[in-house]
């Protein structure tokens, strides 16, 4: 199954008549196809050949249209029916018998494109690929037509992301994770943040790519700058790790905002996710900001990402390991990370937090926790102003230190709850999903 996700409502009597289009001659439009002012079903049917069932919704809540592409073995299908020797016949008798499989593949028929219908799939290998090279061309035809008539295109950038290797189909994953996703994007969309934007499915997949490169879930926040001037010392933890050289954005004009980009990819193998894989979605996630910065972002003064991985079968330790030793706030880590659902009822994360600032040994330092005797020896003209210095700098890193360590605090009380982390485990049905992933794909 093909899948889309489109950020933008069109008319579904205009998209209806689009597809038809598209795929006419080669399908013949079942009877059974309709479309209503939120729904959409076409059935294309070619008996010699391949059929295929194209289904829409339009999801008003977050000014969506969702929609996915199934292409299926006519064959295959026809060998399973008594099927009358008629043409006319015999087309009619797999239109309803596809509609049956769409009908029955939920209790309502409507609002939900991406439910896996119960179809047997041919498990030849040229076959699939035909079928998915059929689910392809259809979908890169609609977008361009969408492109062409309305001007409509992807708000992101393409990028190969690691994201195509799954066991089993996306829709038995979507059964999984979709609910819980959802859960989390309608927290974001309760905010009532216009510099908040969402997208769900979304396929960073090139033009002609085999496989779809789908991030379940986008956050784009704008966060405005309140004072965008460095401090006198320079030399802060956020100051220097704002300032790091950085080859993609030389070029770029300074503005009074910056933006938040997270990433909820959810890991889509019967088994724990690996640190190499994680560290390969890492590093890509860090030059895709960069080429957006370069590019469609110029306008925002730093963009900063974060990732949440979500993963049914766990994490390799090593993990938790690398988190441990690669926090957010030290100058070589410039991407915050979050791991769920807990583990051992804690989230694996790489936020700096200190849990006690008085208890640092650096802070308990006499010359540089009292402020009194600071600001007295800064004042003393007879003082040497190269320590009074060092000690200003010294005391600035502390202050900085201190204040990032509480904002990486409020921002994980938060996720706490944006996540619902304490229900996370209820909310996949861990143990219930990985015996139907199993089950599904042995």
């Amino acid at each position: 199954m093909r899948v889309h996700t489109i950020e933008k409502i069109f008319s579904l009597g205009e998209i209806f008549s689009l597809v038809k289009s598209i795929i006419n001659p080669r399908f013949t439009i079942d009877e059974n196809s309709y479309r209503d002012d939120l729904n959409l079903l076409i059935i294309g049917i070619n008996i010699k050949n391949q059929s295929v069932i194209i289904r829409g919704f339009i999801d008003k809540s977050k000014n969506r249209l969702n929609f996915s592409i199934l292409a299926l073995c006519s064959n295959q299908i026809l060998k399973d029916i008594n099927s009358p020797m008629n043409t006319i016949e015999i087309t009619k008798s797999l239109g309803n018998t596809l509609y049956k499989f769409v009908k029955s593949s939920k209790e309502n028929l409507k609002e939900n494109p991406f439910t896996n219908l119960k179809i047997k799939r041919s498990k030849e290998k040229k076959l699939q690929i035909q079928l998915i090279e059929t689910e392809k061309e259809i979908l890169m035809k609609i977008l361009g037509s969408l492109h062409e008539r309305y001007n409509y295109s992807d708000a992101l950038s393409k990028f190969p992301f690691s994201l195509s290797d799954i066991d089993g189909s996306w829709e038995l994953w979507n059964d999984v994770y979709d609910q819980y996703i959802e859960q989390i994007e309608n927290k974001f969309i309760n905010m009532n943040n216009n510099s908040i934007k969402t997208f769900r499915n979304y396929d960073f997949a090139i033009e002609n790519t085999y496989s779809q490169r789908i991030a379940d879930l986008i956050i784009t926040e704008e966060e405005k700058i309140s004072n965008p001037t460095l401090t006198n010392s320079g030399r802060t933890i956020k100051n220097l790790h704002d300032n790091l050289k950085d080859p993609y954005l030389e070029e770029v004009e300074k503005g009074t905002h910056n933006l938040k980009i997270t990433f909820v990819f959810a890991h889509k193998k019967k088994e724990q996710l690996k640190l190499i894989q994680m560290l390969k979605l890492i590093g890509e996630v860090k030059i895709f900001t960069q080429l957006m910065q370069k590019k469609e972002f110029r306008r925002y003064n730093h963009i900063y990402p974060q990732i949440i991985f979500i993963s049914l079968f766990g994490f390799e330790e090593r993990v938790g390991n690398y988190l441990k030793d690669n926090l957010y706030g030290n100058l070589s880590e410039r991407l915050l990370i979050l791991t769920l659902p807990p583990i051992a009822n804690k989230v694996w994360h790489n936020y700096f937090v200190f849990n006690s600032m008085e208890e640092n040994e650096y802070i308990k330092s006499q010359s540089l926790t009292n402020l009194a005797k600071y600001n007295k020896i800064r004042s003393n003209s007879g003082v040497n102003q190269i320590e009074v210095r060092k000690m200003e700098s010294q005391y600035n890193d502390i202050v900085e230190t201190k204040k990032v360590s509480e904002q990486n605090s409020q921002q994980l009380i938060d996720w706490v709850d944006i996540l619902s982390v304490n229900n996370c485990s209820d909310l996949l049905d861990v143990k219930i999903s990985r015996e139907k992933i199993l089950k599904a794909t042995n």
